[in-house]
This record gives structure tokens, sequence and C-alpha cells, in this order.
């Protein structure tokens, strides 16, 4: 029909191109619309902080993390190794690329405690008396953690967080301990802890070990004193850390080793003080500006 009245098919089309045209720009004003409010909420999301701390975290012997007591025995001499009072102490340092994720990475001082009994009941493999001797010895590491954080916020200043990752332990010496020519008699005990592998054997890569790491806190934010933490950690090496062996000897006799293994797992109370830190975000854009 169009094509017998040339006139109105023309202004058809030109009324058509026009509606399109202003179509195509409602749509990319639309378009624009939503990258920009896109775009500012990402900013709000995405704000860059990066802030350091210190924290102190008690270790405590549990049961069923295997870190409390350990014995031995056999038909010559009993051992008893016991985990004492131990700690852990270092710098902590932030990486907040939004909201509610941050990275987590560090340098830790960690020293672990250990009460050493040996008992000896008298027996015809050696004419000498009961023998009974303690002795304490320490496990110094080093650890260096990677974690992710996830925060959730409970109220204005009040944030839970949970974090799971990686954990570096460097041990720098292998642990010699005895009691000779201090006991009073020339009845003695020999003990040796050598460090083992990321597979739990002897070898040259004792002096590094790993093993996972997860913690949950909760933590609370002041705008200008910091942020104050208190939560929980829990680390548990990919093998076992130390290998200690005892022996009891005389003058006459040495008998056969015994061996204990130490599995390095350990739970921990954790305090924490995240020292004020202002985001990235501002500074750089300040920069852009001047």
């Amino acid at each position: 029909m169009l094509s017998h009245f040339p006139f109105i098919k023309t202004q058809v089309l030109s009324i058509w191109h026009a509606n399109f045209a202003a179509m195509q720009k409602s749509i990319l004003c639309i378009l624009l619309s939503i990258t920009s409010l896109w775009v500012s909420a990402q900013e709000n999301e995405n704000v860059q902080v990066l802030t350091a701390g210190v924290e102190f975290r008690p270790i405590f012997p549990i049961d069923f993390l295997k870190t409390a007591d350990q014995l031995v025995s056999n038909n010559e001499f009993g051992i008893k190794v016991s985990p004492k009072f131990s700690f852990s102490a270092g710098m902590v340092i932030r990486y907040s690329f939004h909201k509610r994720l941050a990275l987590e990475t560090g340098l830790n001082f960690v020293q672990r405690n250990y009460n050493l009994e040996i008992q000896r009941d008298s027996s015809a493999i050696t004419t000498k008396p009961a023998y009974n001797s303690k002795t304490d010895f320490t496990i110094i590491g080093y650890e260096h953690p990677i974690k992710l954080l996830v925060f959730v916020q409970l109220s204005e200043h009040i944030f839970m967080n949970a974090a799971g990752g990686f954990q570096l332990t460097f041990y720098p010496s292998d642990i010699f301990t005895s009691d000779e020519n201090s006991s009073g008699s020339d009845q003695h005990f020999k003990h040796s802890s050598l460090r083992l592998g990321f597979d739990g054997k002897p070898g040259n890569d004792g002096f590094i070990h790993g093993g996972a790491i997860a913690n949950l806190g909760f933590e609370y934010r002041t705008k200008k004193a910091g942020f104050f933490y208190l939560g929980g950690t829990y680390h548990i090496p990919f093998a076992d850390v130390y290998s200690s062996k005892f022996a009891y000897a005389d003058d006459t006799y040495s008998s056969a080793a015994q061996e204990v293994r130490l599995n390095g797992s350990y739970l921990t109370f954790d305090v924490r003080y995240f020292f004020h830190s202002k985001p990235i975000a501002p500074k750089e854009r300040k920069k852009k500006k001047n």
C-alpha cells in the first residue's frame, strides 16, 4: 500500500528512524547510568586499606588434638612428655581489598615448652637402684602465615571474621639435653629432638615445615583508636615436626632409645590490636588531581 504513496512512505520512514534514534539514545543513557552506579558501588565496596598490628597467642595443650601428655615405656624405662604453657607472639599485616575480604600475613615467634620425666625401676638388667629424673626442653620456631579473611558486620563497630590459609614454620635447630654429671650419680638420660621435613621424615628440609591454619574471631573497630580483636586459632601441620628420642645410660650400660613424635598441632586464644589506618584509594585520587 505504501508503494502507491511515496510521500506517506517517506514520512513513515522518517518517523521510524527518529524514534529508533531516540530509543538508541535512551538505551545508551540507561546503560551509562547502570555502569556509573555499578562503578560507584564497586568503589564503595572495594575500599583498600593496609594496616598493621600486634598479637599475643597463648597455646593450650588439649588431648583430642594430640597436644597433651605422651607416654611410652618398655621393660627398661618409661618416658612422659608433657606440654607446658607456650605462646606465640608477633606482628600482623592486613590488606583489605574489599569491605568483606582481606589478606593477612605476618611473622610470629613461637615457643613451645615441654616437661620431660624419665623413670626406671630397679631390675635384673642393671644392678643400679631405681632412677627418676625430671627436666624441661623448649622448641623455638618462626611462623609465616598467609590467610584469606571474610568479614561479617554484626553492628556498627563489631565484626566477625573467619580465616583460612597456609602457614610456613621455620625451626632453626635440633635439640639435645641430658642430666649427665648433674644427677648426683652415674645414671643419666640422653635426649635428642630432631627436625622432620614436610613428609614427616628426617631430611635436609627439616628447617622448613608447612601446615594449614584457620581462625575465628570478633573485632571491635573504632574510628581513631584502631581495631581490638579476640578469637582463636587452630594450626595443624602436614606431618610431625620433631622426632624426640630418649635413652637411659650409666657407667656400664646404655639402653635402646625410645621415640616420641611431636606433631606440632595447637589451639590458641588470640589477642590482637590493629593500628588505625586510612584507606589507600583517597590518597591516590589526591595525587592524580595535583
